[in-house]
């Protein structure tokens, strides 16, 4: 076996930073340093060197103080959230959503575009317009931009600078990136279930180590986490649920195939496949409506089925998220029951939960992305 090279001096004052910045983050609540040594068990004049680089690089305030036992005041050292932000976008056929985020994930400034995708330099040209004015009437610094992380609906290459596949948005088959020249900043691109499963697994007050993501939006896709990152596949392509294979031989999907889960637990099997939006859709369900009771008591099957073979396979907390799971808690208790019905030895369903859905949950995860690699990093 090959020995680990040591680390060097330079690569462990670096470890020992991230050690306190990442303690620090972890709560964003002031703290003395003598607390903060004894939590990171780390000498007061080594904390003191790393608090020193900190507060250069502006993530740090330590100009108040807290009560005092006797003696002089203990200074308090704050994280500072603003320090830095992300910008994240989500582009889909239809639109452009933005936001800012903080470095505590908090929503700095949103903004929704009706602008179509096109994989064109034209497009391109006015995305970065966009972007630009976006900064501007935020008064967001550019100085403390971390990068400008971009979420689409499709499966990117390993290399970003192609679209495999994203039937929603036109692209069947590999394309060359050719919107991304003319934005000035770090770029992340990644799929869009990738980024709203990152997000919300990064904002879970509870510790999940591994969870799976199934976003129920117009197109199906998911995400799977393992040990906090995100499980891209060998040929980039882990999680595509949407192409399941749900009822061999049955409805066609967009992406050529029949019986695939998109067809049948897409938002579009709700609204666009009917004429009719999503609210008009539960409205009328609440209604008692006997052809939208139909549609619902087939969509809740197909998703149980769904539900229980994702856990099947992955053994872990599958978390449903998209633009349909705003809708589903009145009815979690239903899909619980089907889910056992599936599978009589689970003592309980009790391994799926419902993400809360904005309007703006995917691009908030996108910049999430930029926001995790600059913490674990520093």
């Amino acid at each position: 076996m090959c020995a680990h090279r040591p680390l060097s001096t330079v690569e462990v004052r670096k470890q020992n930073r991230n050690r306190v910045y990442r303690r620090l983050t972890e709560s964003w609540e002031p703290v003395t340093k003598q607390e903060l040594a004894f939590r990171l068990s780390m000498s007061l004049p080594t904390l003191s060197q790393n608090l020193n680089e900190l507060a250069e690089l502006g993530l740090i305030d330590r100009s108040s103080t807290t009560d005092s036992t006797g003696g002089r005041r203990p200074r308090l050292i704050t994280p500072l959230p603003d320090a830095r932000f992300a910008l994240g976008a989500e582009l889909t056929s239809g639109d452009l959503r933005l936001v800012a985020v903080n470095l505590r994930q908090e929503p700095l400034a949103y903004q929704k575009i009706l602008l179509s995708f096109d994989n064109t330099p034209a497009y391109g040209a006015r995305l970065a317009e966009l972007i630009e004015r976006f900064l501007d009437g935020n008064r967001l610094d550019r100085s403390s931009l971390l990068g400008v992380s971009l979420a689409l609906p499709g499966i990117m290459g390993p290399g970003q600078n192609t679209i495999e596949y994203a039937p929603t948005i036109g692209i069947h088959t590999s394309t060359p990136c050719r919107f991304i020249q003319d934005i000035p900043y770090p770029i992340l691109l990644d799929n869009d279930a990738n980024c709203g499963g990152f997000g919300e697994w990064w904002n879970r007050t509870e510790e999940l180590q591994s969870m799976a993501y199934l976003s129920l939006s117009q197109g199906v896709g998911g995400a799977i986490l393992v040990g906090g990152k995100l499980y891209d596949g060998v040929s980039y392509r882990a999680a595509e649920f949407g192409h399941l294979c749900l009822h061999p031989g049955g409805r066609r999907c967009q992406c050529g195939r029949q019986g695939c889960l998109e067809a049948y637990c897409s938002a579009a099997r709700l609204s666009t496949d009917l004429g009719i939006s999503l609210d008009v859709f539960f409205h009328r369900l609440s209604q008692g409506d006997a052809a939208c009771q139909s549609v619902w008591q087939t969509y809740l099957s197909d998703l149980a089925i769904a539900v229980t073979t994702i856990h099947t396979i992955l053994d872990c907390p599958v978390l449903i998220g998209g633009s349909v799971s705003q809708y589903l808690p009145p009815f979690q208790a239903q899909l619980a029951g089907l889910i056992q019905e599936l599978d009589p030895l689970l003592p309980q369903a009790d391994f799926f939960s419902v993400c809360p859905n904005s309007s703006h949950s995917v691009c908030i995860g996108a910049a999430t992305r930029l926001v995790d690699q600059f913490i674990r990093g520093i």
